[in-house]
């Protein structure tokens, strides 16, 4: 048997309410864990997601994406999702089980030729794009499932991808880095002309950079939401690198479908949240 993995105990970023969400009819059992160390480059977490609910009962699940793969399988389907530009929506009802790889950014790189742009806003199957066949999990208890997820996976031989490497630590750092809210800055700490930064997020994220950093400070603005002490929405704006609120409204509204204004209210009136 398979070595379960250690949980991640870091919180998820990009979860979000989307416009008329309630309460899920039912348990939905979220679980991440850590990578094993040789897939630490290129993972991320693994993650799983199981619910169950009455018959007839749905619940709109969105996420905003980060700039980074997936590979899901669920049931019979196994599939690599590139990235995406778009909020994530996903209805669930009935019970089912999604267990999955979140890579890092540029991680599939390092398992393919395929430049990441070409994976961009699409569903691939994993066996004709990585030659993934794992062995079936619908049997399995879930940290077992998860740690046949990463053995499969971590099976694969890896590329020597040293621009990979150079966008993931790039892309990495606009995550934690709040200064950097321009290309041009961006580009300044990686030591390259903007237009060769550019080239090399295409090819090897999938995304432009100025998305990509546009993308993590919208999930500090998820996150400020939530956070009762960060809710002044002008000086959100301000923390988190917008000219004014109304540009940064305008990018959240693109991001997530509505303005900050009405998440906002919502969480205000959300049971068991404290204003």
């Amino acid at each position: 048997m398979t070595a379960p993995l250690k949980p991640q105990l870091r919180p998820a970023r990009g979860i979000v309410a989307g416009p008329g969400r309630g309460q899920p009819p039912g348990p939905i059992h979220h679980q991440r864990v850590l990578p094993p160390p040789a897939l630490a480059p290129i993972v991320e977490h693994l993650w799983l997601v199981r619910w169950e609910f009455p018959p007839g009962a749905t619940f709109e699940a969105i996420t905003l994406p980060h700039p980074v793969a997936h590979w899901t399988v669920e049931g019979d389907e196994s599939v690599v999702r590139g990235v995406s530009q778009r909020p994530f929506a996903r209805t669930l009802s009935g019970a089912g089980r999604v267990v999955a790889v979140k890579f890092r950014p540029a991680g599939l790189r390092w398992l393919t030729e395929l430049p990441a742009k070409h994976s961009r806003e699409r569903l691939l199957p994993a066996a004709e794009l990585l030659g993934l066949r794992p062995a079936p999990l619908s049997g399995l208890p879930d940290d077992e499932a998860l740690a046949a997820l990463a053995a499969t996976l971590a099976a694969l031989p890896q590329r020597d991808v040293p621009d990979a490497q150079l966008a993931r630590d790039l892309a990495e750092r606009c995550a934690t880095d709040r200064s950097i809210t321009t290309v041009e800055a961006l580009a300044a700490v990686a030591g390259v002309g903007v237009r060769a930064l550019q080239r090399l997020f295409e090819r090897e994220i999938g995304l432009p950079p100025k998305w990509v950093i546009q993308r993590y400070r919208l999930h500090e603005a998820v996150e400020g939401l939530v956070d009762p002490s960060r809710r002044d929405l002008a000086e959100l704006a301000y923390t988190l690198g917008f000219v004014d609120q109304a540009h940064f409204s305008r990018a959240y509204r693109a991001a997530v479908g509505e303005p900050p204004s009405a998440t906002l209210a919502r969480l205000r009136t959300a049971p068991g949240r404290a204003s």
